[in-house]
């Protein structure tokens, strides 16, 4: 506790330090926004157009699940109006308290009004042991909760109606413009939503084999059962591996989708295993847009 708190200390003096110059990049005519990923960068865009400087603190190839930022980052984002944060798991370091602490940034929170799902508590559906053992309320099989919600369409709308609201609200001369802008951008993702789901709608109800856990949200709102080999950043066992494999051929699943940012060995163990391939689907691809058109379509294409 005591090197936490003196840890926390030092960032407090640190940052209050970088705030002390010219008050950062934000000009008179942009707000200065931070944001932990590139999807949420690009949600932001959306709606703020040229209105805002856009900081992300996981630049490309970096995990959200490993990243940690650095002093000169911190120092980057104290600059900021606002900072959106998302619930990835770097955001419960010490140095996020400091920021929760200073007057100049607002802390946002997207997952306002957002039901999250806990991630998948279980490598492979059909364990009927397992499954018994967590209807039953006796397995405690709590893993915390899922932060990809920017991966859905229908949850993409929420958190961009939370982030114009608070755009406004730093910038209300712009108000009007944010919100025009929010409302275009509403019935552009109703109408991915809708493209997505005819893609899909012939494979609803087929499970899928990933790495990593990522697409829980996307599988869910578009009937698909996403099986993870790893979860919480544990591989699974030579037992759970033999149960996989066995899945995999029971669902004529031929391919394993992996992370771009992580490596996943047991991965290519099961696709070799099932004389599959490996084929990447990535969850923190700038453009979301068109990513999530691509995943819909490997992913109908994969499971017919």
């Amino acid at each position: 506790m005591r090197i936490a708190a003196l840890v926390l200390t030092s960032l407090v003096i640190a940052l209050q330090a970088g705030c002390a110059g010219e008050g950062g990049d934000e000009g008179p005519d942009r707000l200065a926004v931070a944001v932990s990923i590139a999807p949420q960068a690009w949600l932001v865009e959306q709606i703020a157009g040229d209105a805002a400087t856009i900081t992300t603190l996981v630049r490309s190839g970096e995990s959200p699940a490993t990243y940690q930022p650095s002093d000169a980052q911190i120092s980057e984002l104290m600059k900021a109006s606002v900072y959106f944060r998302i619930g990835v798991p770097f955001e419960n370091g010490p140095w996020f308290e400091a920021i929760r602490a200073s007057e100049r940034v607002e802390v946002v929170d997207t997952r306002r009004g957002i039901t999250l799902r806990e991630v998948d508590a279980h490598r492979h559906h059909h364990d009927e042991a397992a499954h018994e053992e967590n209807a039953s309320g006796t397995g405690g099989h709590t893993h915390g909760l899922d932060p990809h919600i920017w991966l859905s369409p229908p949850l993409l709308k929420l958190q961009a109606r939370t982030i114009a609201e608070a755009l406004k609200t730093r910038d209300p001369a712009r108000a009007a413009v944010f919100e025009n802008r929010w409302t275009r951008l509403e019935q552009r993702l109703d109408e991915l939503d809708e493209a997505i789901r005819r893609t899909l709608t012939p494979v609803r109800g087929r499970s899928f084999l990933i790495f990593h856990p990522a697409w829980g949200y996307f599988a869910d709102e578009y009937g698909l059962k996403q099986v993870a080999i790893e979860i919480e950043g544990k591989t699974p066992t030579d037992h759970e591996l033999t149960a996989l494999q066995q899945f995999a051929r029971n669902e004529r699943i031929d391919v394993v989708f992996v992370q771009p940012q992580i490596s996943g060995q047991a991965a290519e163990a099961v696709a070799a295993a099932i004389d599959g391939r490996i084929e990447a689907l990535d969850p923190l691809a700038a453009e979301v847009e068109a990513n999530l058109l691509r995943v819909a379509d490997v992913l109908a294409e994969a499971l017919r």
